[in-house]
Formats: structure tokens, sequence, C-alpha cells
């Protein structure tokens, strides 16, 4: 099993794709702090409320943007010749399907770690370059930022393994893809609409309560946190999507 994830994993960092991660993390922390820069400079005209660590703030706020990014971590290990049951060569020699699934399954969750750190350090790194000027970065910032994406990590961890899940259990990949466009992104965010104040349409008001995505808006403050809850909702949606993907998995017909 461990020879199987160490293929696996060295197999997924030698893809190009996973060259563009860190090019896109770059690219998203260089526009959110020109955008701010802009908006200070150009439009606002002085620096209440876009100081550095309000960027900071606002940007635990959006961590639903690399939730829904899990996909193409889980993408990237996922592979061409997945998810063919008979598929064999040296490393799954022994490993049944179940083992298969999460040996992809666990290298999946190791990239997004990876991207992760990554994006933490460098998005902190560059807003600090770009916004060194105003002195709002000290370590309780900093501090407070990383909490959060420690908090998001079990968030993050069933984000890819929902991804795996739709992989696994529908054909063709483009079919899938949009199946978790639609199931994990486009549903939700109408439940969320239907449940603002505004409509406050109470079987949305319900559902919401259970949903991945809402989860995210609160990470900006201590007291709308609420950690048990992150816990125990991704606990749960990372049980039933293993569930549903590796049952998928081990039922796909062998020819």
């Amino acid at each position: 099993m461990l020879y199987y994830i160490n293929t696996e994993l060295k197999k997924a960092l030698k893809k190009k794709y996973t060259r563009y991660y860190p090019i896109g993390i770059i690219l998203t922390a260089l526009l959110a702090n020109a955008a701010m820069s802009a908006f200070r400079n150009i439009y606002y005209g002085t620096n209440d409320g876009t100081f550095a660590y309000n960027l900071i703030m606002f940007a635990k706020g959006f961590f639903w943007i690399p939730y829904y990014a899990c996909w193409f971590a889980a993408d990237n290990v996922f592979g061409e010749e997945y998810p063919n049951p008979l598929i064999r060569d040296k490393s799954t020699i022994g490993l049944s399907r179940t083992k298969m699934y999460f040996g992809k399954l666990i290298v999946s969750e190791i990239i997004m770690c990876l991207c992760a750190i990554f994006a933490t350090v460098a998005f902190l790194l560059i807003t600090w370059v770009f916004q060194t000027h105003d002195g709002t970065i000290d370590m309780t910032v900093v501090l407070d930022f990383v909490e959060a994406v420690l908090i998001t990590m079990p968030l993050f961890i069933t984000g890819v393994s929902i991804s795996n899940a739709f992989l696994f259990s529908i054909t063709p990949k483009k079919k899938a893809f949009m199946s978790f466009v639609l199931g994990i992104v486009i549903i939700p965010r109408i439940i969320m609409f239907l449940a603002t104040e505004g409509i406050h349409f109470l079987p949305a008001v319900w559902i919401s309560q259970i949903l991945i995505t809402p989860q995210f808006q609160t990470l900006q403050f201590y007291a709308t946190r609420d950690v048990p809850k992150i816990i125990i909702s991704a606990i749960s949606y990372t049980a039933i999507s293993c569930l549903i993907g590796c049952r998928s998995f081990n039922r796909k017909e062998s020819f």
C-alpha cells in the first residue's frame, strides 16, 4: 500500500498540471493585493478599511474558492487509467479495489495539503511585500490567518474526498465534473440564496445549516467560528463520500 501511494504521489508531482497550481496561487495572491491597492489609491482615497490586515481578514471568508478547487487536486491524481477496475501494474500487485481507491484518495489529500501550505506562505509573503508600508501585519495577524487555515483543513479534506467520489462513481470525467459543479457549487449556492434574510425560504434555511459552503463565511471572526460544527460536518461528509466512491468503484463490472 505504501509503495502504491509513493508511486502515485511521484506520478502526480511530475504531471505538468501540478506546476500550474503554484502559478495559479501566486497569480491569485497578486490579483487580490493589486485590487486592494487600486481600491485604496484610486477609488477610496484613504487607508480606512484597506489595511493589509483587512485583506488577510477578508481572505478567510473566501476559503470556499480553494474548497471548490479541491477537484483539481483529486483530478490530477485520478489519472486517465481510472476508474477502470482492471487496471494493474507493479504498484497495484496484491491490492484490492478498496485499497486502490483509498490510495488515490490519500495521495490527493497530500497534494491538497502541499498546495494549502504553499498558498498560505505565498499569500502572507506577497501581502507583506505589497502592503508593507502600512505596517499592520504583525505576528498576531499571521497566527490568526494560519489558525483559520488549520481550522478549515477538515473541510478541504472533505472537498478532496467528495471530488474523488465523483471521479470514481461517474464516467466519463466531463460528466463527473459537471455533476460536481451542479451538486457542490450551483445547488448549494441556490439554497444559500433562498436562505438569505430577504427571501428566508424555510426549507432552504434548514438545509443551509448542514451545507459546507456557508461555513467558510464564519471564519473571519472568532465569534462566528463554529469549530465543532466544522469538524463534525467534515467527518460526516468525508465518511459518506468515501463510502459512495469506494462502493461505486468496487461495483464496476470487469470485462
